[in-house]
């Protein structure tokens, strides 16, 4: 981890297949149990402005009917995601009417990127290799034989701001519940 304690001192290393492939699998997994859920990867869509190229689109219904659109980005920089590059995703989602935003990121984000991204209800997602779900109380680095060999590939911290606090839920192929509330919240509201 970096200096500011969420984001990965040394982002992970993997082809964008891989990524995205693992990203359309997490959100799957958690839209199991709302109606008419699907997703969409590697879409066109038109919106204000012309045509939008975005990495997913996740669609749903709540409330017998009322269709709810959720724009997916993941984003493979070298530093942390800034706060414009956030607020262009705002933009976008805003461009083709989606409801609700989901960035995911192998570098983290900046504290304003995620200070701006829960005050307009987007999600943020860290996307690290699988072995961070493991913990241990000893001081020592951890060599290869030392992980118990059941740990996912790869993990998501889910992370969001609550006034002076930034707070963190772990995402694994077991484990998407933390995906799956945030689709069932309010379209602008915070997630819990």
């Amino acid at each position: 981890m970096t200096s500011s304690g969420w984001n990965p001192g040394n982002p992970i290393e993997i082809a964008s297949e891989v990524y995205e492939k693992q990203v359309v699998s997490w959100l799957r997994s958690a839209g199991q149990e709302l109606q008419s859920f699907t997703v969409s990867h590697l879409e066109k869509i038109h919106g204000r402005g012309g045509e939008y190229s975005i990495d997913g689109l996740v669609e749903f219904e709540i409330f017998g009917g009322t269709k709810i659109c959720v724009l997916v980005e993941c984003k493979r920089h070298r530093r942390p995601v800034e706060r414009d590059v956030i607020l262009g995703v705002h933009a976008k989602s805003q461009a083709i009417g989606a409801q609700k935003s989901i960035v995911f990121s192998t570098s983290g984000f900046q504290r304003w990127a995620i200070k701006f991204a829960t005050s307009a209800g987007i999600a943020l997602v860290i996307f690290v290799d699988g072995k961070l779900t493991y913990v241990t109380r000893n001081r020592e680095p951890l060599c290869e034989a030392g992980h118990p060999p059941d740990l996912p590939d790869f993990a998501g911290q889910m992370i969001w701001s609550e006034g002076n606090r930034t707070s963190i839920s772990t995402i694994a192929d077991d484990r998407t519940n933390p995906l799956a509330e945030w689709f069932r919240s309010e379209s602008n509201g915070r997630f819990r």
